[in-house]
């Protein structure tokens, strides 16, 4: 009996469109320094590998806008998945965005092509320290566990986007934003006493230029408290990264129950 040759190859188109979709807005790839064709390349081969352990059948759709539909959902759940990573990793860039402007550092923030607009200093340096973080603990492997997991709970065919899982994000995106700001919050904190004491001392002795003497003082102030934060951050970047897992389960779940 000769094989069916699409048995393989229509869920691999599926498969392909999923993951081709969570690798373009997957951080580690989302750069504009990566070659488009070394992600595609990337998102196909894992599409092979998950297509030849793929365990199922799936009928052939009746109609082409039924195909378009099925590839649409597919994308969609990739995009979806992929933001959802990049709103975790953000947390970071927001807290040393945050840093940066209460320390009067966002004029100094240049355009970088990888983000695609313009990033500050502790911001950039915050963002690559969470990404190598998580690359150290092999994130990205439970990561990509997670989304082989999905075809699981999230079935090829399955149903499309339920209303519930959108008040999920927004759930998910004022949290982190939180975060992001607690992240920042001993900073923010060490400024507004430094300016308390600076509207003093300039009230005191108005002969002392404020301005010019406050910008450097709250450089050195933020860095100093950036640098006692380093060691204790890494508790919380496990933390945040474990609450990503969590989330990741959570999105998949309400998806297949939805």
């Amino acid at each position: 009996m000769e094989p069916n040759y699409l048995d393989f190859w229509f869920p691999f188109l599926l498969i392909f469109a999923r993951l081709v979709a969570f690798v373009a807005m997957l951080p580690l790839f989302s750069w504009r320094g990566i070659p488009i064709v070394l992600r595609v390349f990337f998102a196909f081969l894992v599409s092979v590998l998950l297509a030849l352990n793929w365990e199922g059948s799936l009928a052939l759709p009746g109609s082409d806008l039924q195909m378009i539909l099925l590839l649409g959902k597919e994308l969609i759940v990739g995009l979806l998945f992929g933001y959802l990573v990049y709103l975790f990793l953000s947390v970071f860039l927001m807290s040393g965005q945050f840093m940066d402007h209460k320390a009067g550092l966002m004029m100094a923030g240049t355009f970088d092509p990888l983000f695609g607009g313009q990033i500050t200093l502790l911001g950039q340096f915050f963002y690559f320290l969470a990404v190598v973080f998580y690359l150290t603990i092999n994130g990205h492997h439970l990561l990509f566990f997670s989304l082989k997991e999905s075809f699981n709970l999230i079935p090829l065919g399955g149903p499309f986007l339920p209303a519930s899982l959108l008040w999920d994000f927004v759930k998910i995106f004022f949290r982190l934003f939180l975060l992001a700001f607690q992240i920042a919050a001993p900073v923010i904190i060490v400024i507004w006493v430094m300016d308390i004491a600076l509207g003093l001392l300039s009230k005191t002795v108005p002969q002392i230029h404020v301005f010019i003497v406050g910008l450097p003082l709250k450089i050195a102030l933020v860095l100093l408290v950036f640098l006692l934060l380093l060691p204790p951050l890494g508790k919380t970047m496990a933390e945040v990264f474990d609450q990503l897992s969590r989330d990741f389960v959570l999105i998949m779940r309400s998806w297949s129950l939805g």
